[in-house]
């Protein structure tokens, strides 16, 4: 019996080693999708329409009011597009900071996601800055100035496009440039229980942005 422990305790610990190794077109298409559905989270921040956003859950932080959780739940790509085809919330928040959404109505109709090709389920944490407060990141939105978000995050990603589920985890920093453009850093990254190669962002410039129908 204690041998049979022994045994299973190895395969366990070697685990890793073994698993399946993903393709480069599943693991680009799940980064796409998982962008695309970061995008879409932050327009339904800004907008206050958080209970219209099917399959996603943002939990504001009580100390500084942004958000400090995204939970997505089965949540299928082909969904979005038709919230930003309506007309624009004019809420104040979305008052003072710049709309994203024809930037997010842009990348869905760019991917055109159809319905179970790709299906996102998990949750991401978001770090902001300490001194960071809702009425400071509006000020700065006006401007185009956005802070540096640190992200931990992890998500399985399926459907017809994928020829085997990914699981995605690791930490990103999340930041603009002078001209508002998002920047994405990886810091680690863990694809199917593998340690993943971040030059992978640097040979795929498209990677966050258009998916590759396989």
């Amino acid at each position: 019996m204690k041998r049979f422990l022994l045994i299973i305790f190895f395969v366990l610990l070697m685990h890793p080693f073994f698993a399946s190794s993903v393709s480069e077109g599943d693991v680009s298409n799940a980064f796409v999708a998982i962008t695309d559905l970061g995008y879409v989270s932050a327009s339904n921040f800004i907008s206050l329409q958080r209970e219209n956003y099917e399959s996603i859950a943002i939990r504001i932080s009580q100390d500084n009011l942004l958000p400090e959780a995204i939970l997505f739940s089965d949540a299928d790509l082909s969904t979005y597009i038709s919230y930003f085809n309506k007309e624009p919330s004019s809420n104040f928040l979305a008052s003072f900071l710049p709309s994203i959404n024809p930037i997010v109505l842009e990348r869905l109709e760019l991917n055109d996601w159809k319905k179970g090709e790709a299906i996102v389920t998990g949750a991401a944490a978001l770090v902001f800055p300490d001194n960071l407060t809702m009425q400071k990141l509006i000020s700065d939105g006006s401007m185009g100035i956005f802070p540096r978000v640190g992200v931990s995050f992890n998500f399985s990603v399926y459907g017809s496009l994928f020829k085997e589920a990914v699981n995605i985890k690791g930490i990103l920093l999340v930041s603009s440039d002078s001209y508002g453009v998002p920047q994405i850093t990886p810091i680690r990254l863990n694809i199917n229980n593998q340690d993943y190669d971040l030059s992978f962002f640097e040979r795929a410039p498209l990677l966050l942005t258009m998916k590759n129908d396989i």
